[in-house]
C-alpha cells in the first residue's frame, strides 16, 4: 500500500522489504540502510531507538540516515489513523528532509506538527 502512497518516491514497509524479518534487530535495520545510495529517510515510532537503547543510538547517530520519529501516541493509533496522519504530515516531511544540510532527526507530533530535533550524528 505504501507504494501507492506518492509514486514519487520508494516508500517501503519493513514488513515488506525481503531484506527484513520479523526478528531482524534495529541496529541491522540501520546499518542495512545506511548502506544505501541515496540513502533513504528512515521512518519509525520507535522511539526507544533514540532514548532508550545506546547500541541503537550509536548506530543511528553514525548512519548518516535522517530520521523521522512518530511520537509513542502514534503506535496506539488504529492503522487507519496511523495512515492519516502520515497524510497530513507527508508534505512537511518531503519540504524539511529536502532542505537539510545534514542528516537530521525530526518528530511528529501527537498533533501532527513536524519538528526538528537537531543533526542525527548528534544524538
Amino acid at each position: 500500500m505504501a507504494a501507492e502512497f506518492d509514486p514519487d518516491y520508494d516508500i517501503q514497509h519493513l514488513d515488506d522489504d525481503a531484506r527484513f524479518t520479523k526478528i531482524s534487530t534495529d541496529v541491522e535495520i540501520i546499518h542495512t540502510l545506511k548502506a544505501e545510495s541515496p540513502r533513504p529517510v528512515f521512518l519509525t515510532s520507535d522511539l526507544n531507538i533514540k532514548r532508550k537503547y545506546p547500541h541503537e543510538r550509536k548506530a543511528l547517530s553514525e548512519s548518516g540516515l535522517t530520521a523521522i520519529f512518530f511520537r509513542k501516541t502514534f503506535h496506539h493509533l488504529s492503522h487507519h489513523a496511523q495512515v492519516l496522519k502520515l497524510f497530513k504530515v507527508w508534505p512537511d516531511i518531503l519540504k524539511a528532509t529536502s532542505l537539510c544540510k545534514v542528516p537530521t532527526v525530526f518528530e511528529v507530533t501527537p498533533n501532527g506538527k513536524l519538528i526538528k530535533v537537531g543533526p542525527t550524528a548528534d544524538l
